[in-house]
């Protein structure tokens, strides 16, 4: 197998002891200053666009009852990723990448104000519900490339794997915290209030976001090599052109890809119908929305925290890992699709945030670890771009199931992607193999 190059941080330093109340020492990444504020910002931001996808899933459910429409605001939501997350990737590499944060933190704000506009003024008017979040998803899909190539920038190798699961964390306690707080509010509050409460906590995280220096990415910037300085220089469209270059030439790369596209599209559809199940197959209402989705945010936290605090860097093999989390995820699908039952559900539900933590880190870490630091903004930009599997998925899994139910939908879906996702171990043996990197 090609070796697979990896370039180490070049500006992180050994990490000191960082200590909290001056006497628990913090873990990992946490114990970096920048990435610490950093970290808190975007618990911020994940915490409002939880609340804010559960409010769209209950407001559409409300107004229409069809799992193709829910399915639709999915689709809306995620299918910017495919031409914003490039994008961003680029920019993530020619720009200071904590003002590029700032700015689509802003522009979330934007998104929230208008969302509460639209639904006091005008109501439930889908198509332009679906508008701004398509809207909203080209900042979020944006942001992700700049995040994630700081990160590599911030912390040392070794603590790669920490950073991205802090992500993880921030991420999974707002999936448990946003529902549960939507959850409880939308049968006392109306949803345009919502958005203004979204307006206000997506505000405080962009003035977070100025209390880091932007030096930071400056730094990191400036540490690169003459080669990467004068590659920023090119033009935009040449520089993704590169990015998909070295993505080609890269097995790993492809791989990942590869395990990528055929998990979005099939492993986890039984989140796109969450709306639907609560509704019509286990007879609650916005509170058994929210802690449906709150369940499998317990579950990617606690997976989240078993990466963190043992698991990661024991791994040895990050695509075998991601491989065995994919084809559980399929696998627990399959008895999900078929639940009528709270308990089993929320148990399931739980089980699937686990296998997707381990997912979600270890595809970035991969990607990241295989590329040098001048592209590595391009390489999670491509990375999100194939995230296009996910609303893909959520339209023909509402489509299946507007006219077979729910069940047969998830069950029919989780049962091809397992098929799907051995060819993709077979066909690329690379993953199964122990990631060996040269400087």
């Amino acid at each position: 197998m090609a070796q697979i190059a990896a370039t180490a941080s070049v500006v992180a330093q050994p990490i000191k002891p960082t200590r909290l109340f001056g006497k628990i020492a913090l873990p990992g990444a946490l114990q970096i200053a920048p990435f610490r504020q950093i970290w808190g910002a975007i618990l911020l931001i994940h915490l409002s666009r939880w609340v804010e996808i559960t409010v769209v899933g209950w407001v559409i459910v409300e107004a229409t009852g069809s799992p193709f429409l829910v399915s639709l605001g999915v689709f809306a939501r995620l299918a910017p990723f495919v031409v914003a997350g490039p994008i961003g990737g680029a920019m993530a590499d020619r720009v200071n990448q904590v003002w590029f944060i700032r700015i689509t933190t802003i522009g979330r704000v934007l998104v929230a104000i208008l969302l509460a506009l639209a639904l006091f003024t005008i109501g439930s008017n889908l198509w332009l519900i679906y508008t701004l979040t398509a809207i909203g998803g080209l900042f979020a899909s944006a942001v992700i490339p700049a995040l994630r190539a700081l990160y590599a920038d911030l912390v040392p190798e070794r603590e790669l794997t920490s950073a991205l699961g802090f992500e993880s964390i921030a991420f999974t306690i707002s999936l448990i915290a946003g529902p549960i707080i939507a959850g409880a509010l939308l049968p006392f509050v109306d949803a345009p209030l919502m958005f203004v409460g979204t307006t206000v906590a997506y505000s405080l995280a962009a003035v977070a976001m100025f209390f880091v220096s932007s030096s930071v990415a400056d730094t990191a910037r400036n540490s690169k090599t003459k080669a990467s300085h004068k590659e920023s220089r090119s033009g935009l469209f040449k520089s993704l052109a590169e990015g998909f270059q070295v993505a080609r030439s890269r097995p790993m790369i492809v791989a990942v890809f590869a395990v990528i596209i055929t998990a979005d599209g099939f492993a986890f559809t039984f989140l796109h119908l969450i709306p639907i199940f609560a509704t019509d197959i286990l007879g609650g209402g916005a509170g058994t929305l929210g802690a449906l989705w709150s369940l499998e945010g317990a579950g990617e936290l606690a997976g989240s925290m078993l990466i963190v605090g043992w698991l990661g860097k024991r791994i040895s093999s990050p695509g075998k890992a991601l491989l065995i989390a994919v084809s559980i995820s399929m696998l627990i699908g399959i008895p999900l699709g078929l639940s009528s039952t709270l308990p089993v559900t929320m148990f399931l539900l739980f089980s699937l945030g686990v296998s997707a933590s381990m997912y979600v880190v270890m595809q970035s870490n991969m990607i990241l670890l295989s590329t040098p630091n001048e592209v590595r903004g391009r390489l999670i930009g491509i990375q999100t771009m194939f995230f296009i599997a996910f609303p893909i998925g959520a339209v023909v899994v509402g489509s299946i199931a507007s006219v077979f139910g729910p069940h047969v939908a998830v069950v029919a879906m989780s049962t091809i992607g397992l098929v799907l996702i051995g060819f993709v171990a077979l066909r690329f043996p690379q993953l199964r193999e122990q990631m060996s990197a040269t400087r």
